[in-house]
């Protein structure tokens, strides 16, 4: 345990102030191994940019793993034969996340069940999850259920009136030709939520070209494990990609949905593949470049 927090602060990395800037009141009153607070204000070609409590910027040279408006506390310790300050992170604090973020950091599935389970009759989920609740188990077995679930699931999501917290992270991405979705399961208690990311990209021939369509998809299944799809709809035509963590379970049902999907009337690519363990889940798309796990 010593040795684990004596190894923290190198983890978490240092810089050097060079001896021609390291004179400020500040860093001079704080030498011999006191701490001092700085936030990081931004990342410089050489290094980064810091400013003190008192509001005093300061460059150091250094790269440190955190993004810019993060607190750091800073032990600072002369450097051989007087060569600078080298300035020890012992402590580091992200930025707050703009609220507008929160369905993507914190989720969104749990408080809209919640939402749904104590609303009125008049709150179309509301009665939509009560009529589910009281057909029974076997509603799973619907896929008319899914859609119908999901469809009004994302209308309530994106609607400020029925969810004034999570609308403008919605209304924000669907201006930026993106989705992205948490959808509770009433069927299902305890297990991973429904989760859907959607984006629209349209290739360098401009507006008047047909945009190409991406969905992605994590389902959790009590037979199957998380089970991923992807879809790409293209003039060319659509291709669709399934994940399982043992693709065999679906082997004797592929050319049934190979069927399923020719009557489309297009031409289908469909491969189904294993799921790579410890993957993160589809949050990590929303900050990532347009879709490039359709193979």
């Amino acid at each position: 345990m010593i040795e684990n927090l004596a190894l923290t602060p190198a983890l978490l990395g240092s810089l050097r102030i060079p001896a021609a800037a390291a004179s400020t009141a500040a860093l001079t009153a704080a030498l011999g191994g006191q701490t001092l607070e700085a936030t990081l204000e931004a990342l410089l070609p050489e290094g980064m940019l810091l400013r003190l409590a008192d509001g005093e910027l300061l460059k150091a040279q250094g790269d440190l793993p955190f993004p810019t408006g993060s607190t750091l506390i800073l032990k600072t310790l002369p450097l051989p034969e007087g060569a600078g300050i080298r300035l020890q992170v012992v402590r580091a604090t992200p930025p707050p996340a703009p609220a507008v973020l929160a369905p993507l950091i914190f989720g969104e599935a749990a408080q809209l069940l919640a939402r749904a389970q104590a609303g009125n009759d008049q709150a179309p989920l509301a009665a939509l999850l009560r009529s589910f609740l009281q057909a029974g188990s076997a509603i799973a077995e619907q896929p008319e259920s899914w859609f119908t679930w999901m469809k009004e699931a994302m209308k309530t999501l994106a609607d400020p009136a029925a969810s004034p917290a999570e609308a403008p992270f919605h209304q924000l991405q669907a201006k930026e030709g993106t989705g992205w979705f948490e959808i509770p399961l009433p069927w299902a208690t305890g297990v991973e939520p429904l989760r859907i990311w959607i984006e629209d990209e349209r290739d360098a021939a401009g507006a008047e070209a047909t945009p190409t369509h991406r969905v992605f998809l994590s389902v959790p299944f009590s037979a199957l494990g998380e089970v991923r799809m992807g879809l790409e709809q293209r003039s060319s035509g659509l291709r669709v990609r399934l994940w399982l963590q043992d693709p065999s379970q679906v082997a004797a049902l592929r050319p049934e949905l190979e069927a399923e999907l020719k009557t489309l009337g297009r031409p289908v690519d469909l491969q189904v593949l294993t799921l790579p363990p410890g993957l993160p889940d589809l949050r990590a798309m929303a900050g990532a470049s347009p879709l490039q796990a359709m193979g």
